[in-house]
Formats: C-alpha cells, sequence, structure tokens
C-alpha cells in the first residue's frame, strides 16, 4: 500500500504533459523491492473538476486501485460518475477500458461514512416550546441520511452517532457508537425529554472540539475501506460556559483531518452567526425560527449523502511487469475536466489479473 501527500495544480499553470514530467517517477526501492521509487506527492490538474486523492493500493496479480473524491471548483459534490467518464494513463499512455478491466466503484463499495449529530440540549432548548420541532428535524435527519427505518439495512456505507451538550464540560453520549440501525437512532431521539438537563449554560466550543475528535478518530483507511466523516451540530446560543476558548475552536476546525466535513445548524435569537459560519466550514444554514429546522436539517442530510457519494474506487490491471510508473486519471463531465497523476509500483506484477467489482 502508497499513502501519498496532495498537492494542487491549476490548469492554467500546468499541460498534461507537464503533470507527467512533475510526477518524476523512478531510482531506487520504495514498495515492493526491485528499481521502484513512488515517493512523489499526487499532483491535481483543475479545470472544473478537482480530484482529492484519499489512498492508492495495488496487489498482485497486476491489480492497480486508487480511491479519490471529486468535487467542482465551487465544492459541490460530484456523484453518478460512470467507467466511461474517466480515462487512465501509464506513463503518458492510454490504457484500454476494456483490456484492463477498468471499473469504477462508487459508494458504498469500499467506503464508509461516518456522521456525528450533536444537539444543542441547554436548558433553553429542554425548557422550550422548541424541543418537539428540534426532535421532529432531528428524526427527519436521520430518515435523509440513512433511509427510512424500513429499508435502513446497514448495507449504504452509512452509519451515525448522536450526542449532545449542555453547559458541562464534555458531551454526553445519546447514542454513543457509530450505527446502522435506523430504528435505534429514532428511538433515542424520542426519548430526549425535558428532564434531561437542568443546566442552562452551553459549551459549544467544548462540544465542538469533542465532536471532531470522536470523528477523526473514525477517518481514513482501515482493511482497504476509505472512511470519512461528517460533524452536524445544532445550537440556539452562543457558548457561555468557558471551558474552551473560540481560538482553540476554530483551531479545531482549521486542523480538522482530511475527510472530515463540518456543518453547523443555527437557531437565530442569541446565537452568534459569525462563529457558527467559522465553524461550520462546509454549511452553515440558519432557521428564522423552530418551523424551519426540519428544512435545514435536511438540506445538510441531502448535502452529506451527496459528498459519502462523490467518493470513488478506480480500479485496473495494469500491464506493467517491472519497475515504477506514472499514472494519470482524468474525469470528464458536462464540458468540465480534472485530473489526478499519482505513480505506482509493478514490482513482480503477472498475468491472470481480474477486476471484480463490488456489489
Amino acid at each position: 500500500m502508497i499513502f501519498l501527500k496532495k498537492a494542487t495544480i491549476t490548469a492554467t499553470a500546468l499541460a498534461m504533459a507537464g503533470l507527467l514530467m512533475l510526477s518524476g517517477c523512478g531510482g531506487s526501492s520504495s514498495s515492493g523491492g526491485g528499481d521502484c521509487d513512488c515517493e512523489t506527492e499526487p499532483l491535481i490538474e483543475e479545470n472544473g473538476l478537482v480530484f482529492t486523492f484519499e489512498d492508492q493500493q495495488v496487489r498482485q496479480p497486476a491489480n492497480v486501485s486508487v480511491f479519490f473524491k471529486i468535487d467542482t471548483v465551487d465544492g459541490l459534490p460530484v456523484t453518478g460518475l460512470r467507467t466511461e467518464d474517466f480515462l487512465v494513463y501509464e506513463d503518458g499512455d492510454l490504457i484500454s477500458q476494456y483490456e484492463s478491466q477498468q471499473t469504477i466503484v462508487p459508494m458504498p463499495g469500499q467506503f464508509r461514512s461516518h456522521t456525528l449529530l450533536l444537539l444543542d440540549l441547554s436548558g433553553s432548548i429542554l425548557g422550550s416550546d422548541s424541543l418537539p420541532a428540534l426532535k421532529q428535524a432531528a428524526r427527519e435527519f436521520v430518515f435523509s441520511v440513512m433511509g427510512r427505518t424500513d429499508d435502513a439495512s446497514g448495507e449504504s456505507g452509512m452509519d451515525m452517532s448522536i450526542w449532545w451538550f449542555d453547559g458541562a464540560r464534555a458531551i454526553h453520549p445519546l447514542v454513543e457508537d457509530f450505527i446502522s440501525d435506523a430504528s435505534t437512532l429514532l428511538d433515542r431521539i424520542d426519548a430526549i425529554h425535558p428532564e434531561m438537563s437542568d443546566d442552562l449554560s452551553t459549551n459549544l466550543y467544548g462540544a465542538v472540539i469533542d465532536g471532531i475528535d470522536k470523528v477523526e478518530r473514525r477517518v481514513g483507511t482501515f482493511d482497504g475501506v476509505v472512511s470519512v466523516g461528517s460533524v452536524v451540530i445544532f445550537t440556539d446560543g452562543a457558548d457561555q460556559a468557558g471551558w474552551r476558548t473560540r481560538e482553540e475552536a476554530l483551531n479545531a476546525v482549521e486542523t480538522t483531518a482530511p475527510g472530515v466535513s463540518i456543518y453547523t445548524i443555527g437557531l437565530r435569537g442569541e446565537i452568534d452567526e459569525s462563529v457558527l459560519t467559522a465553524i461550520g466550514k462546509d454549511g452553515s444554514p440558519f432557521a428564522d425560527n423552530v418551523e424551519e429546522l426540519v428544512p435545514r436539517f435536511e438540506e445538510i442530510a441531502q448535502r452529506i449523502r451527496e459528498d459519502a457519494n462523490s467518493h470513488y474506487k478506480l480500479e485496473y490491471c495494469s500491464p506493467k511487469r517491472k519497475g515504477s510508473h506514472d499514472l494519470m486519471i482524468t474525469a470528464s463531465l458536462d464540458g468540465m475536466r480534472g485530473a489526478l497523476v499519482t505513480c505506482f509500483c509493478a514490482e513482480d506484477f503477472e498475468g491472470g489479473c481480474i477486476v471484480t467489482p463490488d456489489p
């Protein structure tokens, strides 16, 4: 397995040939022995579409897999791409889709998406008429992300955990583990009651930091499965507890691990909209009243589903049998284009390669 970092290069700065030249494979062994050196950083060309490199794997007899995400330059997830939307080049030569058995696998495949829903259940919510509306919004959020109870089989690649916060130093579990059982998530939301807390304070900044930490522990590549995550934070107020500072919370957001998205949903009245916008780096809708909570929660749920389905695995059979080689993948959609250049080692590759699409 090869782990590489990401670099970004604009389309106006580099032509395709330049990308290949800059990837610069070759040299001493770094994977698989022999004359193989793949310590270069992946390069990204943006021309409407943007690749995010996530992982890369090679296995015998000659299978090459690359995991990546695709967005538009405006940050919108790109879903529904098919095998024919991609071209694969090795050392500048186009590889036949049919001879190489090239296959593109979208979610769920070898991806998982973890969502942590973090609810403000301080006294201003629990002791008000807003609680029923919040519970309904949270229910619709579960439905939108996980599917309805009767069809949430756990095969979608999605799971969820639900936590809540008041003025205490630490956040509290409503559903501690990340699970794919929508009915359990809904039951725990239904069990929210006004006596859960009598704390009128709000530890927003601490909740942000704790929520990010719990999701970051889940993202990465484990046993060939690429995991991404989302933190969704609802509040109707500003931080009052003072356990952590605004600077600490914003630093946690700015240094969030790759693959983690952060959203906020604010109920206007006492919130600091500028702070919530900064925390919700991937989306921060606001509700003017409790009646608007359901559509705001559904809006974020749709974003999460689209984001999850913009992750892909491309696998093919390489004709190479030795050494290190440039690998370029291009994607095209509605006149937009993007390219990813990386490197792989073909040491000990041989015939008999078969690509079997994930179920």
